[in-house]
C-alpha cells in the first residue's frame, strides 16, 4: 500500500511540473526581434501563427507558429495585426514574448 501511495504522489508530482510555466529565458539563448502580422492564434498551444519579415542573421521571411510565453495569447493584438516580439531561440526550441501592435 504504502508503494501505491508512493507511485500516487510521484505521478501527481509530474503532473504538476509539466503544467509550470517556462520561464521568459533560458541560458545559452539567441535573441531576434521578429516582426510581421498575426495570421491566427491558438489558444490551447498559447502560439501564433505570424507572417514574418526576414529575421536579420537568422531567417528568411516565412509564415510559422510561435509559442507565446509570458501572456495569453487571448490578451495580444487581434488577428490581421502587425507586431514586432523578442524572438528567444536556443537548440532545443524557440519562442516569442514581449509581443507589441506596431504601424
Amino acid at each position: 500500500m504504502r508503494y501505491l501511495a508512493a507511485l500516487v504522489a510521484l505521478a501527481f508530482l509530474a503532473c504538476g511540473a509539466e503544467n509550470k510555466e517556462r520561464p521568459l529565458s533560458e541560458p545559452g539563448e539567441k535573441l531576434y526581434v521578429v516582426r510581421g502580422t498575426v495570421l491566427s492564434r491558438d489558444a490551447e498551444d498559447n502560439a501564433l501563427k505570424v507572417d514574418h519579415e526576414p529575421i536579420a542573421g537568422f531567417m528568411e521571411a516565412m509564415v510559422m507558429d510561435y509559442q507565446v510565453r509570458g501572456a495569453k495569447v487571448e490578451a495580444l493584438p487581434p488577428d490581421k495585426s502587425r507586431i514586432e516580439a523578442k524572438l528567444h531561440v536556443t537548440d532545443r526550441s524557440y519562442w516569442i514574448t514581449d509581443v507589441k501592435r506596431i504601424p
